[in-house]
C-alpha cells in the first residue's frame, strides 16, 4: 500500500475525532455540560494518535524523503510543519481552558483547532499527497511505507473515539 493511501486512512480516523470535538464545543456553547474526562480523552486521542504517531509519521519519514526527491517542494512542507505547530499550540489552549474551568477559551480554541485540522488535512490529500505521488519513487515509497511500521499506537485510543462518537454524535443526530 502507498504512504499516502496510509495517511489518509489515519486522517479519516482524525476527523472522526474532530466531529466528537465540534460537537463538545457546541454543547459547551449551548450551556450544557461535557465531563472533563470525555475532553481528556479526545485531547489524548488528538495528541497521542494525531500528532505522536500520525504526525510523527509524516515530519520523520514521509518529509525526509520528499525532501530528497524534489527540493523545489519546501514550501508547502514548511507550512504543513507550521500547520503541526499551530495544531499543537490549539490543543494546549484547550486543555489550559479545561483546567481553568473557562468555556468561551475551550469553544474558542476547538473551533480554532477543527476549522485547522480540516483544512490542513483537506491540503494534504489534495495538494501535498499530489506532490508525493508524482516525486517519490516507488521505491521511495518503501522506504516510506518501511518506516511507518515502526510507529506503533494504542488500541485503546480508537475504543474510546468509538465510545464518545457513540455518546456524543449519536446524541446530536
Amino acid at each position: 500500500m502507498k504512504c499516502t493511501s496510509l495517511l489518509m486512512q489515519d486522517h479519516k480516523t482524525i476527523l472522526r475525532a474532530l466531529e466528537v470535538l465540534a460537537q463538545m464545543s457546541a454543547q459547551v456553547e449551548d450551556g450544557k455540560s461535557v465531563e472533563t474526562e470525555d475532553i481528556e480523552a479526545i485531547l489524548r486521542f488528538l495528541r497521542v494518535f494525531g500528532d505522536d504517531y500520525h504526525q510523527m509519521k509524516e515530519e520523520c519519514a514521509l518529509f525526509p524523503e520528499l525532501r530528497i526527491a524534489s527540493n523545489s517542494h519546501e514550501r508547502p512542507l514548511q507550512q504543513m510543519l507550521f500547520e503541526h505547530d499551530q495544531e499543537r499550540s490549539l490543543i494546549g489552549g484547550i486543555e489550559d481552558a479545561v483546567y481553568t474551568k473557562r468555556g468561551i477559551e475551550l469553544i474558542h480554541f476547538a473551533n480554532r483547532l477543527v476549522a485547522l485540522l480540516r483544512n490542513h488535512i483537506y491540503k494534504e490529500d489534495n495538494i501535498l499527497f499530489d506532490i508525493v505521488e508524482k516525486f517519490l519513487s516507488p521505491e521511495q515509497d518503501d522506504r516510506v511505507v518501511a518506516e511507518f511500521d515502526k510507529f506503533e499506537t494504542k488500541p485503546e485510543l480508537l475504543v474510546d473515539l468509538r465510545r464518545m462518537e457513540w455518546k456524543y454524535l449519536r446524541r446530536a443526530a
